[in-house]
């Protein structure tokens, strides 16, 4: 294990009933918290119960998570804030009238679900919102072409290299609402103005998107690690006004 060869001492623990009293008794310098990237159903609840032992952790906190997966309220907080987002409408179950009009092909996001759905018509899209429960809503988004770009942020800073002003700004409104933490991942069409499309809260720090883009700037997968692990628990408000790292221009040497 990486951690481990980077002279970490490594112990694991799955999340479960008794993870508030096995990290009460171990104690542990850092939590490198996975929850979110290999499981998703509660994940957002294993920052709360880490914060109150009062232990340091990776990634989001309980806030981030939550908004993260529950999308009929996190796209109008953007929209409202100011973050250029595509087009969308939130449907009520079995609220037919609703979408007299729309336009097909779309991307439709229920709340608790990880992937959207893509609706090619209007049959399969009554089909899924008879199957809502009462008071349930989905958002109905508008798919929008163009080149995709990925950004990095680590405590509301750009990670590996360095985006266009504009694109920088919508990701750090968009992690400063969501009260992010640590590594996010925000993922932009790109034309005249950047329109935000998605948000990964809590990225896998050794997925290929980021891997990628970090040999370009000259780290590798322990590196990026360490920094994790350095960075858990700062505080972003605090990064923001006084930086403990520059970003990364990938033609440049990395940080050292």
């Amino acid at each position: 294990m990486l951690l481990n060869r980077l002279g970490y001492e490594v112990t694991e623990q799955a999340c479960g009933p008794a993870l508030y009293e096995h990290v009460r008794k171990d104690h542990p310098g850092v939590v490198f918290n996975l929850s979110s990237i290999y499981g998703w159903d509660k994940a957002n609840l294993v920052p709360a119960v880490l914060e109150i032992a009062g232990v340091r952790y990776t990634g989001s906190g309980m806030l981030g998570l939550l908004l993260a997966r529950n999308y009929t309220r996190l796209f109008p907080i953007l929209q409202n804030s100011g973050v250029r987002v595509p087009s969308f409408r939130l449907v009520g179950a079995r609220d037919l009238a609703a979408i007299h009009g729309i336009q097909f092909p779309l991307h439709l996001y229920q709340d608790g679900k990880k992937n959207a759905l893509f609706i090619n018509n209007k049959i399969e899209l009554e089909k899924i919102l008879r199957k809502l429960t009462l008071h349930e809503k989905v958002l109905l988004m508008e798919p929008i072409a163009g080149k995709m770009e990925s950004l990095f942020i680590l405590d509301g800073m750009p990670f590996l290299r360095i985006p266009r002003q504009a694109t920088l700004e919508l990701a750090q409104k968009a992690y400063q609402l969501m009260e992010a933490k640590g590594l996010a991942r925000f993922d932009f069409i790109q034309g005249s103005q950047p329109i935000l499309i998605n948000i990964e809260i809590s990225p896998d720090p050794l997925g290929k998107d980021l891997l990628r883009e970090a040999e370009l700037a000259g780290w590798d997968a322990a590196h990026i690690l360490k920094l994790l692990v350095e960075h858990a628990g700062n505080d972003t408000s605090d990064v923001l006004q006084n930086p403990i790292f520059e970003p990364v221009n990938p033609y440049l040497s990395p940080v050292r």
